[in-house]
């Protein structure tokens, strides 16, 4: 692995990761705080979830047209561009929520465009066995800049403003462009030649198609799906009624719960980057591993009623979510040729974010009407229904390899 070139991807993928925890905030609290309306201010969520999903389907079409580096980097150019001129008419552009709403969309396309790109740089870059060490540090650094980010970026807002708070974000994102500039200038595999574009119709669907003829990414991604339904359990809401109502604690606990899972995550990393040798060899055990201790804390915490017990549970979740996250990531990336990355990043995304905004709807109402003690009960199920569907990737894989000797011996 070149540590110069990934050293400039992970200053990239942290400026990103930052710069966009820190726009979320500060554009968030500014449109409720000016409007006072809690509808005006859930436009900006809704707003980035429509642009991210009509991006993802339309990437494979700018993917057929343009090369990867080039794409790539216009498109954060675009967005650093588009996040400076939010920044410059702030003033003029803020008090206009139809004009601001406008840009946001932009900047949502933009980021909704080059996210399955920038996903999809770690395989071409790193060797496949380094790919477990590679993925929990960006996981670790992903993980700590959130915590920081959600942290003190309300501080900074009340303290110094909004616009002031954007000029961060517009210098993290530029820190980015640089860095990707970096990647992409010696980044092996470019596809810089003349290009022969498919028809849309095949170029759209080809990611699809990738995820259901691959035994492998097929089963991972119904993984995918069914902990994304599970990872709906820990929203901010069902958290609060799971504090109140359970616990019989305070807001300040809410926190509390919240840091103390972000805690155990980071420990998760720097266990998984410890021991990726490990991990490398036996991903789909490691996979199943994490995601049935998963499973198991996430019933307990849902039965238990004792505050500092949940904690613990919270900080035990952690690294065995880091374990199946990091183990099933690098699987997802071993099992398709780097160039075909994006294309189906691109269309996991949409599904992911699919099933994900259902789960909440179906979640609350299932809190609301069973009680949110079945909510982590439904939760720990589904983790629970993922880690059987590991042992089927195990059993696929010794048949592959029996198939495999079987062959050599009758040659």
């Amino acid at each position: 692995m070149n540590r110069g070139i990934f050293a400039c991807y992970w200053t990239a993928h942290s400026g990103t990761s930052l710069a966009d925890v820190v726009y979320i905030m500060a554009i968030t609290t500014y449109m409720y705080q000016e409007s006072g309306s809690a509808f005006i201010a859930a436009l900006f969520p809704l707003l980035n979830a429509a642009a991210k999903f009509v991006a993802g389907f339309t990437v494979p079409l700018l993917m057929e047209r343009y090369p990867f580096a080039k794409l790539l980097t216009r498109l954060q150019l675009v967005k650093a561009l588009l996040v400076t001129a939010l920044v410059v008419f702030f003033p003029y552009i803020a008090p206009h929520v139809y004009l601001l709403c406008i840009l946001i969309l932009l900047i949502a396309c933009a980021h909704g465009w080059g996210t399955p790109l920038l996903q999809s740089i770690v395989p071409r870059i790193v060797p496949s066995d380094r790919l477990v060490k590679a993925n929990s540090s960006l996981s670790v650094t992903e993980q700590s800049l959130q915590i920081a980010g959600y942290t003190f970026t309300g501080f900074l807002v009340t303290q110094i403003g909004h616009q002031p708070t954007l000029i961060i974000t517009a210098i993290l994102i530029w820190v980015s462009v640089i860095s990707l500039l970096l990647v992409t200038r010696v980044m092996p595999g470019d596809d810089s030649g003349p290009r022969r574009a498919k028809p849309n119709r095949k170029a759209i669907l080809e990611g699809w198609s990738y995820l259901w003829r691959i035994p492998t990414l097929r089963i991972v991604t119904l993984m995918d799906m069914i902990e994304g339904v599970a990872g709906t359990i820990w929203v901010g809401a069902i958290t609060l009624v799971y504090v109140k109502e359970v616990l019989h604690q305070g807001e300040a606990w809410w926190g509390f719960i919240n840091a103390s899972y972000y805690a155990g995550a980071i420990l998760g990393g720097l266990l998984t980057v410890l021991f990726s040798s490990f991990i490398q060899k036996h991903l789909i055990a490691c996979m199943a591993a994490g995601s049935a201790v998963f499973s198991l804390l996430t019933l307990w915490y849902g039965l238990n009623s004792i505050p500092m017990v949940a904690l613990v549970l919270c900080i035990g979740m952690g690294p065995a979510y880091q374990l199946r996250d990091v183990a099933q990531q690098t699987a997802f990336q071993t099992s398709i040729e780097p160039s075909m990355l994006p294309k189906v990043y691109a269309s996991r995304g949409i599904l992911l974010s699919t099933i994900t905004s259902i789960s909440i709807a179906v979640i609350g109402l299932i809190a609301d009407t069973l009680g949110i003690r079945m909510v982590y009960i439904i939760g720990a199920v589904c983790i629970a229904v993922s880690a059987g569907l590991s042992f089927v990737i195990v059993s696929m894989q010794k048949k592959q390899t029996q198939a495999v000797d079987s062959s050599g011996r009758t040659a």
